[in-house]
């Protein structure tokens, strides 16, 4: 049994943490209920986008400190939920669900401005230091798509809290970091053996025994 979709940060990230997990999740589709929490950062993401396409001009209580923020984006050439596939060569797909899709990279909002550019992605919940492979990932996505860009800044705005955490790249650094990415992912393709990798993460996972799911653990 092989994987032989298109993967994300989120499927990276499962894989280095459990291959079980990876196999139950992302090749037998097995169903993970969602929470409470999860619920309400898909509210606060769908309230945002339908402000800033001005699909609506109500935000939401939890979203409304971020208006002035979110008007000044609104007033740049931006683009809202920017849903990106791209193929093993990195060239942008016309859509991301192209059977030739190998990346996608899902970013909340993005735009370009005197030869930059920005990504955005929107977080609920407590703050916490993001991975920098998330959010390089967002930048090497930006990038790819307007290669000329000479520098392109990442960031993660934590609606709950206020906070912002940004990382800014060059664009010769995001061509670099795609070698870093492309060996990153190739063992998860030649994969057979989907061994559970027991941690205290195994007591939040929904395929655990004590959850009444197929893992052994």
């Amino acid at each position: 049994m092989k994987f032989k979709d298109a993967w994300g940060f989120s499927k990276l990230d499962t894989y280095r943490a459990c291959t079980a997990k990876f196999m139950y999740q992302y090749i037998k589709k097995l169903p993970s209920p969602g929470s409470p929490a999860m619920l309400r950062g898909s509210l606060m993401h769908e309230n945002i986008e339908s402000y800033l396409n001005g699909w609506t001009q109500e935000l939401a209580p939890e979203t409304m400190a971020w208006k002035d923020a979110l008007d000044a984006l609104r007033a740049k050439d931006y683009k809202a939920e920017q849903a990106l596939g791209f193929d093993s060569g990195w060239t942008k797909l016309p859509d991301w669900f192209d059977k030739r899709t190998w990346l996608r990279v899902k970013m909340d909002a993005a735009y370009t401005e005197d030869g930059k550019g920005k990504a955005i992605d929107f977080k609920s919940g407590k703050y916490r230091i993001p991975s920098t492979e998330q959010i390089e990932l967002y930048a090497i996505g930006l990038h790819a798509v307007h290669p000329t860009l000479t520098e392109v800044s990442a960031e993660f705005w934590f609606l709950d809290t206020g906070e912002i955490y940004e990382r800014t790249y060059s664009g010769e650094e995001l061509i670099k970091l795609r070698a870093k990415y492309e060996r990153a992912v190739a063992p998860m393709y030649v994969e057979e053996q989907w061994a559970p990798q027991p941690s205290s993460e195994c007591r939040w996972c929904p395929y655990s025994k004590t959850k009444d799911g197929p893992c052994k653990y």
